[in-house]
């Protein structure tokens, strides 16, 4: 009886080890895959204001506009050949580890994917690389799975799980250098349940993919300004000093219902909007726009808003940093609102690729900047509390519509480095949470795997 027991004992003690190794291969390669999107992504956010500042005449509408239309139609050449292209990824993902998707083919759909999402985010339509990059994860850990155990079926089945949920922990830390996030993430949303074998390769995995991306690429930071030392900022953005960090200690009353009211705020927007994106996906379906049609229409609202309204395309992490160190007028910060709103709408109603952390976060940004500077105008916030409020903003929206609080929290946390706000935080993410959950609101990767498999 002892033997046995302390044979199974050691097989863990092997299986422990083996998958720790495993994690450092998986993020290594996912590390290196989603450092050169984030390289693309990043240049294309340089070159793209840029190119639509030259706009300025009729003949280079038209040429631009034709450049556009190619765009939608290798898009669409683009689903033809691999359905899992279309969107984010990470419902698919959550359907395989749920049993109810069919896995894909790894490296096809890294390859195409990869070339399809440079082409669309770059161009302009306004979806993330967040979730893209969870896949990617997810493809790679796949694919080490089949080459470890493809002659295996028992230990694919097993095992698969573990490497699938260890490359998607790594694509969500290598995209936004936040490893505790990663893995959190895999926790709270994909797999909702524990063991120390899942928690041993997704950590390995998610700290190697940061490494890699930020010590031997040295990929900047997504949020560049919220991650920089204040000291190296030339702005007018403030981070909370002592003062201020003494006054959220008292936590007095005021405090207490001004954040938690932009959690409710944040709540009852995130609802919205969730019913928004599935409706958007409806109304292309209803009206049956398909093939390149479907995507011409983002693609062609991109050069209006490219020479009128820049600060919409894209993921909008460029957006965050602007808002941060430039003191941007009301009515500019509402238009720049509806504008980000809108346009993810439209460009997440075709189902093309990308993501929604990014968005979602930029959103909740400007909410959060909207109502600190409300809160300015009616003298219950000074100034200097804006960066906060824009912080907290971020946190909740995303817990409204993710409906994953823990993780939009630690996110936030890492991205930030003010952890000693950790406990306003969890209230203002957990209100907003809790506002979505008592709408009845179901998280958005949860609805988007719903409504993909009642269509079958």
């Amino acid at each position: 009886m002892f033997a046995g027991v302390g044979i199974l004992l050691t097989n863990r003690r092997l299986l422990r080890a083996n998958l720790f190794g495993k994690g450092i291969l998986i993020g290594a390669v996912t590390g290196v895959v989603v450092a050169a999107l984030r390289f693309l992504l990043d240049t294309a956010d340089i070159w793209r204001p840029i190119i639509f500042a030259h706009v300025n005449s009729v003949g280079r509408i038209l040429l631009i506009c034709a450049l556009m239309a190619l765009f939608a139609k290798i898009l669409a050449c683009a689903v033809k050949f691999d359905s899992q292209v279309c969107g984010s990824g990470i419902p698919q993902i959550k359907g395989m580890l749920q049993g109810r998707a069919e896995m894909f083919k790894p490296l096809r759909l890294l390859a195409v994917k990869f070339f399809a999402t440079v082409m669309t985010i770059g161009a302009g339509m306004s979806l993330g690389r967040a979730g893209i990059s969870v896949q990617f994860g997810a493809a790679i850990g796949n694919f080490f799975t089949k080459k470890f155990y493809g002659d295996n079926p028992q230990h694919e089945s097993i095992q698969g799980d573990f490497l699938l949920t260890a490359g998607a922990g790594a694509g969500l830390a290598a995209i936004f250098n936040a490893p505790l996030a990663g893995v959190i993430f895999c926790i709270e949303e994909l797999r909702k349940r524990f063991s120390q074998e899942i928690l041993i390769v997704t950590v390995t995995a998610a700290v190697t993919a940061s490494f890699v991306v930020k010590v031997v690429f040295g990929v900047r930071p997504v949020f560049e300004t919220i991650t920089r030392s204040p000291l190296n900022i030339p702005s007018v953005m403030t981070f909370p000093t002592a003062e201020m960090s003494e006054i959220l200690s008292a936590a007095p009353l005021e405090f207490v219902a001004l954040f938690m009211l932009l959690g409710i705020i944040c709540g009852f927007l995130g609802v919205l909007f969730t019913q928004a994106l599935i409706f958007s996906l409806d109304v292309y379906d209803r009206l049956k726009i398909f093939g390149t049609r479907r995507f011409l229409i983002p693609f062609l609202l991109i050069v209006p808003l490219g020479i009128e309204l820049p600060q919409v395309l894209g993921c909008g992490n460029v957006l965050v940093d602007e808002i941060l160190i430039s003191h941007l007028e009301l009515s500019l910060l509402v238009t720049l609102l509806v504008g980000k709103i809108l346009f993810t709408l439209i460009c997440f109603g075709t189902n093309a690729p990308g993501g929604l952390f990014l968005p979602v976060l930029v959103i909740g940004a400007l909410i959060g900047n909207v109502f600190a500077r409300v809160g300015g105008l009616l003298e219950v916030l000074t100034a200097d509390w804006t960066t906060l409020v824009i912080i907290f903003g971020m946190a909740a929206f995303f817990a409204a519509v993710v409906k994953a609080p823990v993780t939009g929290a630690v996110l936030i946390l890492e991205l930030t480095g003010q952890f000693g706000h950790l406990f306003w935080l969890i209230i203002v993410a957990g209100t907003a949470f809790l506002v979505a959950d008592l709408c009845g609101s179901e998280p958005i990767f949860s609805a988007l795997l719903d409504r993909s498999q009642s269509k079958k």
